[in-house]
This record gives structure tokens, C-alpha cells and sequence, in this order.
């Protein structure tokens, strides 16, 4: 009888909501076949405060006021919150790697499912070990030098085996860890064709209370630095000047207190309140449809080890406008428009020229729809379990 290979699949943090990462393993893990997993997750102390939190506020034995509290009375509670996220976020680190120590088995292959866990590597000896490193973002990007990060660095370079999501990210893990070409296998993102296809229908705008006679221009991430979202604002903006009727739909939870603050004030300044909605936190089964609800994404993101917005996007025959840079031209190829990310009146005139010139629209959605099928989860499966072989 042979004997199943068995994966032990280190995978941090459990998580209801999908997005990037959260995909990514989820897509790949539920089609590999042949394999045994031995998953090895933790329920993070912030998660399990904030069900807390929730279930005594539903029960009415907590209340929270901030009607009354001054500007310096709520950034002092968001610097207090703030740290104690950062010291939530070492303990977690302590009780994972305990918990990784005593759950792992010999013989196994162990996958560790991101760069964030890299740090376990350093505390626990793992042979046969894969480290999946989707990108360096906070290290090459934001030149981040803080402890953890040193130890995520030191970590990967002990993993026998790398897998990333594109060229780009190889490149740049080669560069910055000085590991070998050939141990950094790449395993693309994709897009799921029996999800996210063209099916054009407005009707999700409701939601919003957009009218289906509206023009939407939507973007999908986060508001962090990289994401250049003021650039976008300011280019819808200057489009809205050509187009009065026309909303911006933001997806996509914030991820930065500040960067938000910062976003509602352009948004204030520039009088585009009731125009740019924020639609938080989207269900993945919603996705598609708002893509196909969308008559444009721009995605104006600076460093990307991927970027799975024009992917789905394209797929599901929506134009698309995003950055020159990183991986972006790796992922959408001629199929959309590339620009430099930071220049606001050229995202703006390329905006302007999609909602007025229909065969370029037309262009951009024929070569978009194809380019996505060059991404599907299926291969990305098959490379997961070569890979599990060779190791």
C-alpha cells in the first residue's frame, strides 16, 4: 500500500473573510487531491477579543460613546488601541510558534503559507520546509527594519524551497535575500472562469443607491500608501468635470486609520462626498458581480506582487487601467492600460477615453477576457503538488 503524502499546512491565523492571501490558499488547497493535511492554525487574541466584544455589546452590557470626545481624546485612544494590537500581535507570534513545535509531524512536508510566518524557521527546525512569500512589500516598498521583519528575512532564507506569485516577486526576493533561482518556484494567483466571467448586470448598484443609468469607476484594495488611492480621487475628480454623473466605488477594507483620515479630507476638500462611496468588506460571492457592474476598474497600485483586481476584473469583461510598475504588466499584460501611478491628469484623460471611445472599450474587453484565461486555479494546483513531489 503507498503511502499518502501528508502536508503540514502552517497557516497562521484562522480567517472567515477571503481576500488575497486568504484566497490564494484556499483556491489552491481545495484542489490538490492525493495529499493528507495536517492543518495547523490558531484563533489570533485580537479574534477572539473582539467576539467578545460583539457578544456582550449585542447583549447590551457595553456601550461606547463618541459623540462628545475631542479630535486629541480619539487619536489618543487609537494610539492606546494601536499598541495594544502590536503587543496582541507578539504574544500570537509566542503561542503559534509553541503550537507548531508540538503539532507538526516527522516525515512531513511543512508549508508555511506566507512570509509573515517566515520568523517560525528561526525558533523551529523544519526540514523539508516551504515558505510561500507572496511578496516583500514591507521590507523593499516601505523599508520596514522592524524586529519581526528581520526575523521574517532570516527565516525565508532558511526555507529549502520558496514559492512566489511572479517574476516580479522572484526578482525581488533574489535581490534582497540573495536565495537561489532555482528554489523559488513560481506558482501563479488566477481567477476562477466558472465565478468570475462576463455576465454585465447593474443591478448590485442598488445596494448603493446608484442608479443603473450611472457610470461607476471602481477600485478594489486596501487604502494603504502603495495603493495610491489619493491619486485616483484626485483624477476622479477631474473626470467628474467631463462627466458629472458618475460615482466611484471603493471595495476593499481600510487597513490604515491614518491613510483614511487623510482620504476623507481630499474627499471633503475636493466636494466629493455624496460621489465616492465606500462599500467596505465585499462577500466573495459578490465580487464578480460588481465587476460586471463596473465600467472600469483603476487599480493605481505602486508595488504589487500580483494584483488580482484586473485579473478578475478582465475575466469578468470590465476595461482596465492600472500601473506600468512591478508585477502589474506581468498580470495584464496589452490587455489594459498601463500608466505611471502617480500621474493624475494622464489617469484621468485614460478614464475620459474609455467612457467615449467605444472601440477602444471593445479592445481592451476582448484582450482582457483572454488574458485571464492565461491564470486558472487548476494549474496553479498541479504546480503546488509538483512541487510537494519534488520536495
Amino acid at each position: 500500500m503507498v503511502k499518502l503524502m501528508e502536508i503540514d499546512y502552517i497557516n497562521g491565523p484562522r480567517t472567515d473573510k477571503i481576500f488575497g492571501v486568504s484566497k490564494y490558499q484556499m483556491e489552491i488547497f481545495r484542489r490538490i487531491e492525493g495529499v493528507g493535511w495536517n492543518i495547523i492554525e490558531y484563533d489570533s487574541l485580537m479574534q477572539i477579543l473582539e467576539k467578545k466584544y460583539n457578544a456582550n455589546s449585542k447583549s447590551g452590557s457595553h456601550s461606547q460613546t463618541t459623540g462628545n470626545r475631542s479630535i486629541y481624546e480619539i487619536k489618543s485612544l487609537k494610539f492606546i488601541e494601536d499598541m495594544g494590537k502590536k503587543t496582541l500581535k507578539t504574544l500570537d507570534k509566542h503561542r503559534y510558534i509553541h503550537t507548531v513545535k508540538n503539532e507538526v509531524k516527522e516525515g512531513n512536508i511543512k508549508h508555511i503559507t506566507s512570509q509573515e510566518l517566515a520568523y517560525i524557521l528561526n525558533s523551529v527546525k523544519l526540514e523539508n520546509s516551504i515558505v510561500t512569500c507572496y511578496d516583500l512589500i514591507p521590507w523593499a516598498y516601505d523599508k520596514n527594519r522592524s524586529s519581526i521583519w528581520k526575523e521574517n528575512m532570516k527565516g525565508l532564507r532558511l526555507a529549502d524551497c520558496i514559492i512566489t506569485i511572479s517574476e516580479f516577486s522572484k526578482e525581488e526576493i533574489m535581490k534582497y535575500l540573495d536565495y537561489p533561482a532555482e528554489r523559488i518556484k513560481i506558482v501563479y494567483p488566477a481567477a476562477d472562469h466558472s465565478v468570475y466571467y462576463e455576465n454585465r448586470n447593474k443591478e448590485i448598484l442598488s445596494k448603493l443607491n446608484i442608479s443603473n443609468d450611472q457610470k461607476v469607476v471602481l477600485y478594489v484594495g486596501s487604502e494603504m500608501p502603495r495603493q495610491n488611492v489619493p491619486v485616483l480621487i484626485k483624477a476622479f475628480a477631474e473626470l467628474k468635470k467631463k462627466f458629472p454623473d458618475i460615482k466611484l466605488v471603493k471595495i476593499g477594507e481600510s487597513q490604515s486609520y491614518r491613510e483614511r483620515e487623510n482620504i476623507l479630507k481630499l474627499i471633503k476638500d475636493l466636494h466629493l462626498h455624496e460621489d465616492v462611496i465606500f462599500a467596505g468588506y465585499v462577500p466573495e460571492e459578490d465580487m464578480p458581480k460588481w465587476y460586471n457592474a463596473a465600467d472600469i476598474l483603476v487599480y493605481p497600485c505602486a508595488y504589487a506582487g500580483f494584483g488580482l483586481p484586473p485579473l478578475e476584473a478582465m475575466a469578468c469583461g470590465t476595461p482596465v487601467i492600472t500601473s506600468n510598475t512591478t508585477s502589474l504588466p506581468e498580470v495584464v499584460g496589452d490587455a489594459g492600460i498601463m500608466i505611471d501611478p502617480q500621474d493624475v491628469d494622464l489617469m484621468a484623460d485614460k478614464m475620459y477615453e474609455v467612457f467615449t471611445n467605444n472601440s477602444l472599450k471593445e479592445e481592451l474587453v476582448k484582450k482582457g477576457l483572454e488574458q485571464s484565461k492565461r491564470f486558472n486555479w487548476e494549474d496553479s494546483a498541479k504546480k503546488t503538488l509538483e512541487i510537494y513531489e519534488e520536495i
